[in-house]
């Protein structure tokens, strides 16, 4: 497939600093100012096989006219061009529409190339003969990262483990998800430094509306190949959510991914449990305190008292301070309070911790940190677990 990136005005640096971003990529791009000569560097038989070629389109949509303009360019040439139309943002009833036309797609600008290289992955896929699109060939492991208290440090272990994964030789082709369920308070893409674009008033509104259209656009895209399912943040949008609702949501996940991490709040709603007795492995995490300790215990007492006790819990906690001459400190207090547990130690390394929020570099892809190697044997159970479904239990997993 041939792509071309139209250049056809507007800011001369931001246009310098997509198109290079997009070449380290996409090395034989080629640049066009005209639609015209698209149809001079493709082969002469290339409508007739049906081959497409791809043109990327920077867009500023400042006008319902200029969005007619690309639904009206889509329309004309869907036969032989599929187009990426790449702006900061689209509504979802625009972006509906878009797609509808059968010869485009959406990119974010802040998204480029990783979005676009998913959209020209599908594209090859839907291209072939008899394709349709892939599941799962089993049904999907179902993580949940359940913190003890507040600052724990929940959302990065899940960051960390999920980075981990996809990274990792063994299971680098696995498709994995990670769900920020904090819907007033989401940070994961904070620390990933990647846009939060799921839209959760339009799923509890109306959960019939959620198709795959509309889930595509709300998918954020790391570039480990972590896909990211996060609201923007919004004190005034909703603490809880329809379990309905949450029901659409995740029969669309599971019928995209083979591992679904669940970064879960504090706060408890009228969803957990049932999300909890879906699970295959519940990851409690707190910190090495009396109180963190005691925390970490009711919560566990808790996640047992749901319908179908998960058949994996473990314990992770963090910041743990590591004595110069080897071992934990303090690891007395938690034999006291979690005798029977089985439970991880992370270090505390403060700087570097800081260092990977601050830069949107998780700790895995830096390479630095031993907190980030005390974190691999979380990775390890979460990459073995095997999907265990009982029926009656949990959100709907399978495909629709």
């Amino acid at each position: 497939m041939q792509i071309f990136l139209f250049n056809g005005g507007g800011d001369a640096n931001q246009a310098k600093d997509l198109e290079r971003r997009i070449r380290d990529k996409l090395p034989d791009l080629q640049i066009v100012s005209r639609l015209e000569e698209i149809s001079k560097a493709l082969p002469k038989n290339a409508e007739r096989s049906g081959e497409l070629a791809c043109i990327l389109f920077p867009v500023v949509l400042n006008s319902p006219e200029s969005f007619d303009r690309m639904v009206s360019i889509a329309t004309e040439y869907r036969d032989s061009l599929f187009f990426i139309f790449i702006s900061d943002d689209i509504p979802a009833r625009d972006y509906k529409r878009l797609v509808q036309t059968g010869g485009a797609d959406w990119a974010s600008t802040r998204g480029a190339p990783d979005e676009i290289l998913d959209i020209l992955s599908r594209l090859g896929k839907e291209s072939g003969p008899d394709t349709v699109e892939a599941a799962p060939s089993t049904e999907p492991v179902m993580v949940a990262f359940v913190p003890g208290a507040g600052g724990v440090g929940n959302s990065t272990l899940a960051i960390e483990v999920g980075i981990q994964i996809k990274t990792a030789k063994r299971s680098r082709n696995r498709r994995v998800c990670l769900i920020d369920l904090d819907f007033q308070n989401s940070h994961v893409c904070d620390y990933l430094d990647i846009e939060a674009r799921m839209q959760i008033q339009e799923i509890a509104r109306n959960p019939e509306r959620l198709d795959k259209q509309l889930f595509d656009l709300f998918v954020s895209h790391h570039s480990s190949g972590l896909d990211v399912l996060a609201a923007p943040r919004s004190k005034g949008g909703p603490a809880d959510i329809d379990p309905a609702a949450l029901e659409a949501l995740f029969q669309m996940i599971a019928a995209r991914y083979d591992l679904i991490l669940l970064d879960l709040p504090v706060a408890w709603f009228n969803w957990t449990r049932q999300l909890l007795s879906a699970v295959e492995v519940t990851v409690v995490s707190g910190l090495n305190t009396i109180p963190g300790l005691r925390q970490v215990a009711e919560t566990l007492a808790a996640v047992r008292a749901v319908e179908r006790v998960p058949p994996k819990i473990v314990v992770v906690l963090n910041r743990c301070e590591h004595r110069l001459v080897g071992g934990f400190a303090r690891r007395n207090h938690v034999t006291n309070l979690l005798a029977s547990e089985e439970v991880i130690y992370v270090r505390d390394c403060p700087d570097i911790a800081t260092h990977a929020v601050n830069t949107g570099i998780p700790m895995t892809v830096e390479g630095t940190g031993k907190a980030s190697k005390d974190i691999s044997p979380v990775a390890l159970i979460v990459s073995e677990a095997k999907p265990v479904v009982a029926a009656g239990t949990g959100p709907q997993r399978g495909p629709e």
